[in-house]
C-alpha cells in the first residue's frame, strides 16, 4: 500500500506501549561516551557493547537519580551510564537495560583524535539545530524526522547516521520551560529518531532557565561540567568548549555573560591559537548575533565582546544562533566570518509580526524551519555548510535546500577592481557610479560590493557607502502567506552605484571600490577617483564624537563634514558652561581647509568633568553645527541588591567609582521615561562620595531603573540597574467583556516591562498555571504603556465559546507581571473553517476542509485518550495512544484529496468527518 506519512507524534508510538527504553547520548570523546535515558521504574542501569552488533560482550553499570518537579505526577528515574576505554573514531553497538525491559540495538562513533577526519575520504560533518521548544504539534519531532532521512539520503540508506555526522549541536530553547515534564516529553521524546546514534550538545537558552526547576534541571540531565579544550574548562556547566576532530566549538552563553565568561574565552582562544590539531573555531550562543526582526533581541555581549574577540583568530569560521523562530544568514563586514539564525521549529514567527529592519551584515532572512549540515575538508582545509527547509505551517517542504555558503583555506582574493568612470568636468546628481566586471583566478562567484565615497582623500571620514550583497532575502513578498520571503536585490546589478540628486553637498569627492566572493575573501581596494559636484542644494554640516563617555586622559576622535572648507575652521573643546568667545580651550585642531575629517585629540583630557566639543568656522567662534556634549572621568558602576522588592521594601543602590563632582545625583526612573524637567524622577538623591550606598522606600508598584546624573543635570554616565517593585505589576484591561467568536480584542496597558519579547497571552480559564497550552500568543514590541488589537488575522482569537483569561508575560517566559483579565466568548454558530461533532459539541476539528500539508488541530473538552485517521474505505491510517492532552495537531503531509474520518477516544468516542482538497 502507499505510506502516507502523518507527523503525528509518531516517534511517541513506541513509548505509548510500554517503558520503551530509547537512548540519549552526550559528552563524545575520542574515547568515552555517556549514555541517558529516562524511566517511570526501577534504579537498574546498564549498557551492553561491543564492536559487533551481534556480540555486545562489555556491560557498563552506571547509575541511576531520581528527580521529582512540582505538577509531575509521575516517576522520573533518569540514568547514566558512562562508557570509557573507547577506541576512537571507531563504531560500537549497544544496548539499554532497566528491569527486564531491554532497548532494540543501536549505534554510536567515537570521535576522533584531534586533528583527525571520520571518514576514509577526510571528511568530519556536524548536524545544527536550534530552538525547538514546542510540545504539543509535531514540529520538532518532524525536523527531526526529516533530518535523519536527509542523512541517510545524502551519505546512504544502508548507512547509519553515525557513520557520517559526528554529534549535533542544540542551540538553546530545547525546552519551553525548565520542568521534567519538558525534558522528557520535548527534549528527548522529540529527538528519538537521532538521539541513540548521534550525540547531542547543547547551549543555554532562556527558556532553559524558566519552568519550576529552571538551570537545575538543565544541570540535572547533562554533564557540561565535565568537558574541557586543553584542561581548560569554565568551571560550570553554563558554557564550554569541545574539540570534534579539527574544529572547536565553543558554546557560549548569552543568559550568563560578564567578565568571568570573557576571561574564560580569552584562555581558549590563546591556547588554540598554537594548537595545530585546531583549523576551524565556531561559537555559538543562543541569542544571536544579530537579528531582522525583533531588532534588538539579540546578545549585544556577543556582539560587541564575544565575537570581536573571536575574529582576532584566523581559525575563526563562524557564529551560530537562535532565538528568533527562523533562519538567516549573514556576514562580517571586515573579517572572513559567518552568522547564521539556526532558529528550528518554535512559537511561529513570520513578516509582519514585529519591528523589522533591513541590515547591511544579514545577506538572507526566510522564515522557514530549518536545519544545517556542517561538512568539514579535513584534509584540504573546506567547510561546506547546507540550510534544508521542511517549511512552516503555510508550506510543508522535504528538507528542500534553502541556502548553502563555504568557506575554503588558501583560495585567491579575487581581482582589483576598478571605477570605469571618466571624470573630466564637475558632475551633477545623480550620478551612476560604474565598477568594473568581477574577476578572479578562482571559480568563486561575486559576493558583495562595497563603495566608499569621502571629502578626505584618505577616507576617513565616509559621505556615503553602498555596500550590497547579491542576494539580500528580507521582507514579505506580495500578498499572499507571510513566511514567503522577497529578495530585495533581484535584478540589481551591485557592481553600479547611484548617488542620488542632493544627497550629497556640493564639491571635490573622491571615491573606491572593492569587490568580495563567496569565499568571503576581499579585493584590494581600487585605485581612487576624484570627482566634482555641482549644482546640489543640500548643506548639512555635521560633528560627531566616536564615544560620549571618556577616561581621563584617553583619546577623544572627532569628525567632521560638509564644513565651509575654511583654511582656518577649526574644532575646540571646551568645560560645559564655558564661553568659548571668552576663555581658552582646552584643546583645538585646525581643519587645513578640508571640508570633512577627523580632529584626533589623542591625549584626552586629565580632568573629570563635562565638556562639549564645537566646530568654528574661519579661526572665529562662528559655530556651523551643534555642540558635542561628553563626560570625561571614571566610569560609575551602580548595583542594586536584588531585581525585585515588595510594594513599600527599600530599594538599596550601591555605586562606586562615581567621579562625585558637585551635585552629581542618583535617580529613579519609571522605565521607558528619559530623565528631563519633562519627566520628573521617581526617587532621587545627591552622592557626596565616590562610592556609596543609596536607599529609596517607598516606591508604587512598577518597573524602574536607576541611573547616575552629573551636576544637578540630566547627563546620564555609566548603565543603568532596572529592577521591579510589585509582585504583579503591569495593569492590563480589555475593552469589552463578552466578545462574540471572531470579535477583535482590544488590550490596554501601562508599567509593563518593556523588553521587545513581552507577549499576551490568552488561556481558558480550566488552565490555572499558564503554560504552552495557550489559546493564542501576541507580542507587542515592548511597549511600555500602550493598546494592541488582537484579530483573527494572526490566527490569535479563541476559536470557541467559553470562558477565558488574559494575561501579560515578560521576555518570552511565563512569568506573569499584570493581572489576569477575565472575559467570555458567545456565539450559537461556528466559524466556516471548524467542524463539529454531530452528536455533542464538545470536540472540534479545524480548519475543516483543509490542504495537504496544512495543520488540523483537535480541541477537546476532556483529555485526549485516543486518535485514530481512517480512510473513507474504513482503512487505519494512523493511529496514537495516550495522548493526555485536550489540544492536539496533525500535519497531513502527502495525504491525497479527500474524505477521512478522525475517531476522537475521550470520555465516549467522537468521530469527525475530515475533507483534504
Amino acid at each position: 500500500m502507499k505510506h502516507y506519512l502523518l507527523l503525528l507524534c509518531c516517534v511517541f508510538t513506541q513509548l505509548c506501549l510500554g517503558q520503551a527504553l530509547v537512548p540519549y547520548l552526550q559528552n563524545p570523546t575520542p574515547n568515552s561516551m555517556i549514555v541517558n535515558w529516562k524511566t517511570s521504574s526501577n534504579n537498574e542501569t546498564i549498557v551492553y557493547y561491543g564492536t559487533s552488533s551481534n556480540n555486545l560482550s562489555v556491560t557498563v553499570t552506571g547509575t541511576t537519580n531520581i528527580f521529582s518537579d512540582t505538577g509531575y505526577n509521575n516517576n522520573y528515574y533518569y540514568h547514566t551510564a558512562k562508557i570509557t576505554n573507547l577506541q576512537p573514531n571507531t563504531k560500537y553497538y549497544y544496548k539499554i537495560k532497566t528491569g527486564s525491559t531491554e532497548s532494540s540495538v543501536y549505534n554510536f562513533r567515537t570521535l576522533p583524535l584531534p586533528g583527525q577526519p571520520v571518514t576514509a575520504d577526510g571528511k568530519i560533518r556536524f548536524l545544527i539545530m536550534g530552538d525547538n521548544q514546542i510540545k504539543n504539534e509535531p514540529r520538532y519531532d518532524s525536523l527531526n524526522l526529516h533530518a535523519y532521512k536527509k542523512i541517510k539520503q545524502r551519505f546512504g540508506m544502508a548507512a547509519d547516521p553515525s557513520d557520517n555526522v559526528a554529534l549535533t549541536f542544540m542551540v538553546g530553547d530545547q525546552v519551553d520551560v525548565g520542568t521534567l515534564d519538558h525534558y522528557e516529553n520535548v527534549h528527548f521524546k522529540k529527538n528519538q529518531k537521532l538521539s541513540p546514534y548521534l550525540p547531542i550538545q547543547t547551549t543555554v537558552g532562556n527558556h532553559e532557565t524558566y519552568g519550576t526547576l529552571g538551570m537545575s534541571s538543565y544541570y540535572a540531565h547533562f554533564y557540561i561540567d565535565e568537558l574541557n579544550y586543553k584542561n581548560i574548562s569554565s568551571g560550570n556547566e553554563n558554557y564550554y568548549a569541545q574539540q570534534a576532530g579539527n574544529v572547536l566549538f565553543v558554546s557560549l552563553s548569552s543568559e550568563h555573560t560578564g567578565a568571568a565568561q570573557q576571561t574564560w574565552l580569552q584562555q581558549i582562544l590563546t591556547a588554540a591559537a598554537t594548537d595545530n590539531t585546531v583549523q576551524w573555531i565556531i561559537s555559538l550562543s543562543h541569542r544571536p548575533y544579530q537579528a531582522e526582526q525583533y531588532v534588538g533581541d539579540i546578545s549585544t555581549w556577543v556582539r560587541n565582546t564575544a565575537v570581536p574577540m573571536l575574529t582576532t583568530s584566523d581559525k575563526y569560521l563562524m557564529h551560530i544562533g537562535a532565538h528568533h523562530h527562523l533562519y538567516h544568514r549573514g556576514q562580517l563586514k571586515n573579517s572572513p566570518n559567518y552568522q547564521i539564525i539556526s532558529g528550528g521549529t518554535a512559537w511561529d514567527q513570520y513578516w509582519g509580526m514585529s519591528n523589522e529592519q533591513d541590515f547591511d551584515d544579514v545577506q538572507k532572512t526566510l522564515t522557514d524551519w530549518t536545519y544545517q549540515i556542517i561538512e568539514v575538508d579535513v584534509i584540504n582545509g573546506k567547510v561546506d555548510v547546507e540550510s534544508y527547509s521542511i517549511g512552516s505551517i503555510y508550506n510543508q517542504k522535504n528538507s528542500v535546500t534553502v541556502d548553502s555558503f563555504h568557506r575554503y583555506k588558501n583560495l585567491a582574493k579575487p581581482t582589483k577592481p576598478s571605477v570605469t568612470n571618466v571624470f573630466t568636468a564637475p558632475v551633477t546628481l545623480p550620478l551612476v557610479l560604474n565598477g568594473s566586471t568581477f574577476s578572479t583566478t578562482t571559480a568563486e562567484l561575486l559576493n558583495t560590493t562595497q563603495f566608499l565615497i569621502s571629502k578626505t582623500a584618505d577616507f576617513s571620514v565616509i559621505d556615503k557607502e553602498f555596500y550590497r550583497d547579491y542576494e539580500n532575502w528580507f521582507g514579505k513578498e506580495g500578498t499572499g502567506n507571510p513566511n514567503v520571503t522577497k529578495n530585495l536585490n533581484a535584478g540589481v546589478d551591485i557592481t553600479k552605484a547611484t548617488i542620488a540628486a542632493n544627497s550629497i553637498t556640493n564639491g571635490v569627492y573622491y571615491v573606491k571600490v572593492r569587490y568580495r566572493d563567496r569565499n568571503l575573501e576581499w579585493s584590494d581596494w581600487s585605485d581612487v577617483k576624484q570627482f566634482e559636484v555641482t549644482g546640489s542644494v543640500v548643506s548639512n554640516p555635521a560633528l560627531v564624537l566616536n564615544k560620549t563617555e571618556y577616561l581621563q586622559n584617553e583619546a577623544i576622535l572627532t569628525t567632521f563634514t560638509d564644513g565651509p572648507g575654511n583654511q582656518q575652521d577649526w574644532v575646540g573643546i571646551y568645560k560645559k558652561g564655558q564661553n568659548p568667545a571668552s576663555v581658552t580651550s582646552q584643546a583645538y585642531k585646525y581643519t587645513n581647509g578640508q571640508t570633512s575629517g577627523a580632529a584626533n585629540f589623542t591625549n584626552g583630557l586629565p580632568n573629570k568633568g563635562q565638556y562639549f566639543a564645537g566646530f568654528f568656522a574661519n579661526n572665529g567662534y562662528t559655530e556651523i553645527t551643534a555642540r558635542k556634549n561628553f563626560y570625561v572621568g571614571p566610569k560609575v558602576v551602580l548595583q542594586t541588591t536584588a531585581d525585585s522588592y515588595p510594594v513599600g521594601g527599600t530599594v538599596v543602590v550601591n555605586y562606586n567609582n562615581g567621579p562625585n563632582l558637585t551635585n552629581d545625583w542618583i535617580g529613579i526612573y519609571k522605565m521607558g521615561q528619559v530623565p528631563g524637567s519633562a519627566n520628573p524622577s521617581a526617587m532621587w538623591s545627591y552622592v557626596t562620595t565616590a562610592a556609596g550606598t543609596k536607599n529609596f522606600t517607598g516606591l508604587p508598584k512598577g518597573y524602574y531603573y536607576a541611573t547616575y546624573l552629573l551636576e544637578d543635570g540630566y547627563t546620564q554616565i555609566g548603565e543603568k540597574v532596572f529592577f521591579k517593585v510589585g509582585d504583579i505589576v503591569t495593569d492590563l484591561w480589555l475593552n469589552k467583556p463578552v466578545y462574540t467568536l471572531g470579535e477583535n480584542i482590544t488590550a490596554s496597558w501601562t508599567d509593563s516591562p518593556g523588553i521587545i519579547k513581552d507577549w499576551l497571552g490568552i488561556y481558558p480559564q480550566s488552565i490555572s498555571i499558564p503554560n504552552d497550552q495557550f489559546t493564542s500568543y501576541t507580542y507587542f514590541d515592548g511597549i511600555t504603556q500602550g493598546s494592541k488589537t488582537i484579530t483573527g488575522n494572526v490566527n490569535a482569537l479563541p476559536t470557541t465559546a467559553g470562558n477565558y483569561y488574559m494575561v501579560m508575560f515578560t521576555n518570552d517566559s511565563y512569568t506573569e507581571v499584570s493581572n489576569r483579565v477575565s472575559f467570555e466568548v458567545v456565539g450559537n454558530t461556528l466559524g466556516t473553517a471548524e467542524s463539529h461533532s454531530a452528536t455533542e459539541k464538545n470536540v472540534i476539528l479545524y480548519p475543516n476542509p483543509a490542504k495537504p500539508g496544512q495543520p488540523t488541530f483537535i480541541k477537546s473538552d476532556y483529555p485526549i485518550d485516543k486518535i485514530q485517521l481512517v480512510s473513507a474505505a474504513g482503512q487505519l491510517l494512523y493511529e496514537t495512544k495516550n495522548v493526555n492532552q485536550q489540544k492536539f495537531s496533525l500535519v497531513n503531509e502527502n495525504l491525497p484529496k479527500g474524505v477521512y474520518f478522525v475517531k476522537v477516544y475521550t470520555r465516549k468516542l467522537f468521530t469527525l468527518k475530515l475533507i483534504i482538497e
